[in-house]
């Protein structure tokens, strides 16, 4: 892909991340690691993990609020390289009451981060996050519109908090003036008062 030199898979990870809209009007987020090997890898504790066998098949279901509050944690590890590793799932329960939001992976380090929990489901929280936040964009577009048509007056600013934060989403930039002209104009008058 990046030249014509020959190359060989020696490791594959599938990052799936799935969000469900649940009766109760609860996010019910799942993430799953899955690591396959490509090639032999040897242990010196344990039998070696051969090609096309997994070494890690590990998910993280979260149960999320609108307001991006956690409501639940579970953990379950299917694949695991070690057998001290299902001992980190119970400390993701602690994450409930955390907003998901700025601040968020800080608190969840804090909260299970080393020996406390596993390095691949506090990892998974980040895309957690994400899928969350994919998942929740059209209700929150939907009800700030229906509540306001001025983006500017929204009182929930996570429905455009991503203006400014990729290429796509410049302040100066097309997708802003195509999708909120008002953002833009209010973006560019602060531009030219400095």
């Amino acid at each position: 892909m990046l030249g014509n030199s020959e190359r060989k898979r020696v490791h594959t990870r599938r990052i799936v991340c799935e969000a469900f809209r649940r009766r109760d009007g609860l996010w019910e987020i799942e993430a799953t690691v899955i690591d396959e090997k490509g090639e032999d890898m040897p242990f010196r504790s344990r039998p070696m993990v051969r090609p096309g066998q997994s070494l890690h098949d590990i998910t993280i279901a979260v149960l999320i609020d609108d307001d991006a509050v956690i409501h639940d944690v579970a953990a379950r590890m299917q694949t695991v390289p070690w057998a001290a590793c299902p001992e980190s799932q119970a400390a993701y329960r602690r994450l409930i009451g955390l907003q998901i939001g700025a601040g968020f992976m800080r608190e969840v380090r804090e909260r299970v981060g080393g020996v406390e929990g596993c390095t691949h489901l506090t990892d998974l929280l980040v895309q957690v996050g994400n899928t969350y936040t994919q998942a929740i964009w059209p209700t929150l577009i939907a009800r700030q519109f229906a509540a306001e048509p001025d983006p500017r007056k929204w009182t929930d600013r996570r429905a455009v908090g991503f203006v400014g934060g990729c290429a796509a989403w410049r302040q100066d930039g097309d997708t802003l003036r195509q999708e909120y002209p008002e953002l833009a104009a209010e973006f560019a008058a602060k531009r030219d008062e400095t």
